[in-house]
């Protein structure tokens, strides 16, 4: 998932952290006059500026290979002095929301075994097991969703890809430079997940549990290949990266609507803050930076100068 308050929506079920996209992926066309590599040692760096104030915007991916090194060096000059660092709307659930989320995490139980509800899956289950070392029906007990859920996350931990990363060591940085965090906004997780759990379809199901065997068999190499390209500045190397479970996640009910108000309120945190004169730092998805009505799209077409990594 492109936002960080979808990842949560589903990390409410499980460590899984999910980027989404549209079955009918609206990130699928990208503007090629952003995709510019980096000129500036390590990840691309793109501005929007107008007379008096610049947004530095970093795009960063949905998560990085473990201990995995990155030159940090523009950031932390573009930190200094920066009035704030302002990252992607946050879902959130509360104490009191978990006995409603154990018992949602139940409900992505079956009382049928995984196989008989996707025995054309059952083939592509057993490689998977195996490649993840886990025991024959492993994940048995669980709807393809919830399937889909528990591979997802034992596909991250064999990889070993943190999903807190980039991210923990920008906020690090912020917090070394002394500047302040501003969220695009904030969301309650659990109307979203009550409607995730309750309301799929036993398609958009399989669908998710499809995808997350797709990006399983293809293993690490691509993840860590689109992880070192973003390291270096190759933009197009690093939008390369899997997606395919990614396809899911709008089929499931009120993420478009979630992503729609996501976007709109990025769009919306970036235009207030260019009425601060001075420079900020932004963090958010590369992907969705990048993309035909992306965020670099939308911020131009409301007059706002952007500059790409090359210039």
């Amino acid at each position: 998932m492109r936002f960080a308050v979808l990842g949560a929506v589903l990390t409410a079920l499980s460590p899984l952290v999910c980027h989404a996209q549209a079955m009918d992926d609206p990130e699928a066309v990208v503007v090629e006059a952003l995709v510019v590599n980096a000129k500036l040692p390590g990840p691309a760096w793109w501005r929007i500026s107008d007379g008096d104030t610049t947004i530095y915007m970093l795009g960063t991916l949905a998560s990085l290979p473990k201990d995995m090194a990155w030159d940090t060096s523009v950031l932390s000059r573009r930190l200094n002095g920066a009035f704030a660092l302002i990252l992607p709307p946050e879902g959130r659930a509360g104490v009191t929301d978990i006995p409603a989320l154990l018992s949602l995490r139940g409900k992505l139980k079956s009382d049928r075994p995984l196989d008989q509800m996707a025995p054309e899956l059952a083939p592509r289950l057993a490689r998977v097991r195996t490649q993840l070392g886990k025991k024959p029906g492993s994940y048995n007990e669980w709807s393809p969703l919830g399937a889909g859920i528990m591979i997802a996350t034992d596909y991250q931990k064999t990889t070993k890809l943190e999903s807190s990363e980039p991210e923990r060591t920008v906020d690090r940085l912020a917090r070394k430079h002394r500047v302040k965090t501003r969220l695009a906004g904030t969301y309650k997780a659990m109307p979203v997940v009550k409607a995730v759990v309750r309301q799929h379809s036993a398609e958009v199901g399989l669908t998710c549990l499809e995808g997350v065997l797709s990006e399983a068999e293809a293993g690490s190499s691509a993840v860590r290949e689109a992880a070192e390209a973003w390291a270096n500045g190759d933009v197009r190397g690093a939008i390369a990266g899997p997606r395919n479970f990614q396809r899911c996640i709008r089929g499931l009910p009120g993420m478009p609507e979630l992503e729609r108000r996501a976007m709109d309120d990025e769009v919306a945190a970036l235009t207030e803050a260019m009425k601060t004169p001075g420079h900020a730092v932004a963090v958010f998805s590369i992907r969705g930076l990048v993309a035909q009505n992306g965020l670099l799209d939308r911020m131009r077409a409301k007059g706002f100068t952007v500059k790409t990594p090359g210039d």
